[in-house]
């Protein structure tokens, strides 16, 4: 078993230290690789402090709420203080898991802030960084390192909360709708259907709507013409062109649909948009000589 740790004190603590006057403190960080031998941990009483356990590769098994619970990688398991801390880690498994334990008055605030618990995010080779990051330089203890820690601590609650939230996506999905969103940004104002953009992605069409609507939280739709709402008012605001022209111009073939669609998008016509725009844009001088 490969057993690599860091730790801000020099002597340790099986229960870990507990810090009431400081915001946020890294107590210690490591990881472990099991290729040979099973290792198991029974903190009953848990720690004083509060700990992060990624499970980069392999398996864990965990006592969670009275049950065994076997995670996969990808997982990130949290433990609170005083919550017990039992789980297994067996070499067939091949898990190789990163570690941190942390304490401060800000603990609880943070881990709410970015929605840290018990999540799937993915095996991030970023976020295995950050906690080797972390380790080396609690070993070390070079000028700032503690300042450092901190840094890369808040940047690891960022990235998790992150990963989990693509994670949470239409994940195998995302490439071919990332692609959709970039065509339609360039060709909106092609003849664009839920089918067509469907097609586009290989999918049917109810699986893509309920893709897209999940990925983008509105529906094609929608995200269609309020892409073309926002060129719409950007040629109105720039160009003398006639309100039917610029709607043919942006994917409108009706241009008393696009007046529709644009009242519902901006609360006011096109023609309003313009005056509105050309009085905001008219020079004081030019206006007190007309």
């Amino acid at each position: 078993m490969i057993n690599v740790s860091g730790h801000l004190r020099n002597h340790r603590r099986i229960i870990g230290f507990e810090d009431k006057l400081s915001p946020l403190v890294v107590n210690c960080c490591g990881q472990q690789i099991l290729k040979t031998k099973d290792y198991a941990q029974n903190r009953d009483n848990g720690r004083l402090d509060y700990q992060i356990i990624y499970l980069y590769k392999g398996s864990g098994h965990y006592y969670i709420n009275n049950e065994w619970i076997t995670m996969t990688a990808g997982n990130i398991i949290l433990f609170r203080p005083g919550e017990p801390q039992i789980y297994n880690y067996y070499a067939k498994d091949t898990p190789e898991v990163y570690w941190i334990h942390f304490t401060g008055t800000e603990c609880k605030e943070l881990l709410t802030r970015f929605d840290i618990h018990n999540t799937f995010v993915g095996e991030s080779i970023l976020l295995k960084n950050l906690f080797q990051d972390i380790m080396t330089e609690l070993q070390l203890k070079k000028t700032c390192y503690n300042e450092l820690v901190i840094h890369k601590l808040y940047t690891m609650f960022s990235y998790i909360n992150r990963l989990q939230v693509e994670a949470s996506r239409v994940s195998n999905d995302s490439f071919s709708l990332d692609r959709l969103i970039m065509n339609l940004n360039v060709n909106y104002m092609d003849n664009w259907t839920v089918s067509s953009m469907a097609e586009f992605c290989k999918f049917s069409d109810s699986y893509f709507s309920h893709s897209f609507k999940k990925y983008t939280n509105t529906t094609p739709i929608h995200f269609l013409n309020e892409l073309r709402i926002q060129k719409a008012k950007e040629l109105i605001a720039t160009n003398t062109m006639s309100i039917s022209t610029i709607a043919s111009l942006v994917g409108f073939e009706d241009s008393l649909y696009f007046s529709r669609v644009f009242k519902k998008f901006t609360g006011i016509s096109p023609t309003q948009f313009y005056e509105s725009n050309l009085k905001t844009n008219t020079p004081t001088w030019w206006s007190d000589n007309k």
